[in-house]
């Protein structure tokens, strides 16, 4: 949410008319705004007993998990050179997760070209729902691997199967990465929308474009750019939560504590990896809303 309200912050007054006027059109009135829209891929999944979830009155139990592989890129992170079979060690490659879907997103309504009558308000909004929240998802370093060890053959699932302790927190450290350690926990549509507004801009000043610069020098080809974000995630795993994680022993039959300068430095981490994905994701939008058909 915060995301893609930092994105929309960065958009002319035509591109937020013609998102506003798209999502207004949602098949799903409760998801009708960019805030909201962000929030729909995961809505429609089915609900994951490990997380916190607050009963929301209009949903029902979803069973959509179809879609799930989408949220992630499984790149193996295998320190101990284990043997991977085939599904593991490649599993990262194809269309069919969160680069490649958001690379196919990105070149079909950018191809769209304004053409009459081409993409429905129903497509339009299944799409840039999900190019918005997969965007994000590939700036969140645990979408962005599957580490492997002798005690977890099948991979920790981005962190969802390690976890850690931090005072008296305790969780999987994919959720906490998620929620930056329970400090964005809300959920649509609990969430104070205007505190939302008010620590976007917040983190916009904090983290001004002129101090991104370098990761915001976007190449012409924006697809090919899409693996490199995913590469910088990855690289930050590692450094900020793998190697600082006994790496030989995580088990998802154990917990492992972390001080506090581990999540210092993790927290402004993430932080910074929103502001950046924000601003990356507007001028991904830009090129897409200006070849939005005018019909």
């Amino acid at each position: 949410m915060l995301i893609a309200y930092i994105a929309y912050e960065n958009l002319n007054d035509n591109e937020k008319a013609t998102i506003d006027r798209i999502f207004a059109q949602s098949h799903d009135k409760d998801f009708d705004n960019i805030i909201s829209a962000a929030t729909w891929p995961d809505h429609i999944k089915t609900s994951d007993p490990r997380r916190f979830r607050q009963p929301i009155p209009f949903e029902r139990s979803e069973i959509l998990d179809i879609f799930n592989d989408w949220h992630y890129v499984k790149t193996p992170y295998n320190p101990t050179n284990m043997y991977l079979p085939p599904k593991h060690l490649y599993g990262h490659k194809g269309k069919h997760n969160a680069a490649g879907i958001s690379k196919h997103i990105y070149r079909t309504l950018v191809n769209v070209k304004k053409k009459p009558k081409h993409g429905s308000y129903y497509s339009y909004n299944f799409y840039l729902k999900y190019f918005i929240h997969l965007f994000a998802d590939i700036h969140q370093p645990l979408h962005t691997l599957n580490f492997y060890n002798e005690n977890l053959l099948n991979g920790d699932k981005g962190g969802n199967d390690i976890t850690v302790t931090y005072g008296g927190l305790t969780g999987n450290i994919h959720y906490l990465c998620d929620s930056i350690f329970n400090s964005r926990r809300k959920r649509w549509p609990t969430v104070d929308v205007q505190k939302l507004k008010k620590d976007a801009i917040n983190l916009m000043n904090f983290f001004p474009p002129r101090a991104l610069r370098n990761e915001l020098r976007i190449p012409r080809d924006k697809i090919a750019y899409i693996d490199t974000i995913v590469n910088q995630a990855y690289e930050l795993a590692l450094e900020y939560v793998y190697n600082k994680l006994p790496m030989q022993h995580l088990s998802k039959e154990k917990m492992f504590p972390v001080n506090r300068t581990f999540v210092t430095q993790l927290k402004h981490i993430l932080y910074r990896q929103m502001v950046l994905a924000g601003y990356r994701l507007a001028e991904y939008l830009k090129d897409i809303l200006d070849n939005v058909p005018d019909d």
